[in-house]
């Protein structure tokens, strides 16, 4: 029986010994990853475009798994500079000893979570044996970061930059292990000011009614300061002086017809008068039937 044991024993040892072994050489001879690229650009409505860019130099024919997300849309892949259709397991059969080039791009719907006010951006990196990283994430317009949370950002960017209109997150890595995941919380830079749509508008056509009510004031000012304009007598005749004075004990208004009752001056010569003094912009006049009202716009500065 002890001998059955050390038999047992002996058997499940080499077992492990030979798995050991197996996934060292497995791990050893994983096909490494050159260069990798990672852009991702966030829209506003939670959407983002994704694009990675693969470069690969294998010993072997090796078949590789681009890891494609769910829920894609405009999926694109160009494996050494043609477009192809990738299988259903997403596998790329590599050339061997030659520089392999992929480029993926696709977008993604509701890709980001939302919480209260603040959006979460959140990735894997499921690539293994990666010797160069590049990943930078770019933020939709009018969202940043908030610097004073520890959490924003992990891990830590290498850089943290602006393209003058969109925040821009950026890591370089040498040999990064996997998985890892990436994580980036933004807000919105434009803040509610709290008020209603409602209230806005109401506010909008307060503010309309109160610039018109001072037009009308202004333009009634204006007007009254018009009747207080005065003019030097030198100007004028001796009858038109005279027709300026009857027409300004009339309150500033009078009839043509009782100018020639008051003067005796013919209808000719009010009519002459009339025409000097509504060149020399001093009156004006507004039909009235088969006569005319006679306006004082000036006063004489006697």
């Amino acid at each position: 029986m002890r001998k059955l044991y050390l038999t047992f024993g002996s058997l499940f040892f080499l077992i492990t010994l030979l798995t050991s072994a197996f996934t060292v050489v497995t791990a050893a001879t994983e096909t490494e990853i050159t260069y990798l690229k990672i852009d991702v650009e966030i829209m506003e409505d939670r959407s983002l475009n994704e694009s990675i860019d693969i470069l690969l130099n294998p010993q072997d024919e090796t078949d590789f798994n681009i890891y494609l997300p769910k829920n894609y849309t405009n999926l694109q892949i160009i494996y050494n500079n043609e477009k192809i259709v990738p299988t259903q397991n997403d596998i790329i059969k590599l050339l061997p000893n030659e520089l392999n080039s992929i480029k993926v791009s696709y977008t993604i719907p509701n890709a980001i979570e939302s919480k209260s006010k603040e959006y979460i951006y959140m990735k894997e990196l499921v690539y293994k044996n990666v010797k160069n990283l590049i990943f930078r994430i770019k933020l939709p317009e009018a969202y940043g970061i908030d610097r004073d949370d520890v959490s924003t950002i992990i891990p830590e960017p290498t850089y943290l930059q602006s393209d003058g209109k969109k925040i821009i997150v950026l890591w370089e890595m040498k040999s990064p292990s996997t998985p890892m995941v990436f994580k980036v919380k933004y807000n919105s830079l434009i803040k509610n000011s709290g008020f209603s749509s409602n209230i806005l508008l109401i506010l909008a056509a307060l503010l309309i009614v109160l610039i018109s009510l001072i037009y009308i004031i202004f333009n009634r000012s204006s007007k009254t300061k018009k009747v207080e304009i005065k003019i030097p007598p030198s100007l004028l005749s001796e009858d038109e002086m005279v027709i300026c004075d009857i027409i300004k004990g009339e309150g500033g208004k009078i009839k043509q017809k009782k100018l020639s009752s008051i003067t005796g001056f013919s209808k000719a010569k009010i009519t002459k008068i009339l025409t000097n003094l509504e060149k020399k912009e001093l009156i004006e006049r507004e039909p009235m039937g088969r006569t005319f009202v006679i306006i004082l716009k000036k006063n004489i500065d006697h």
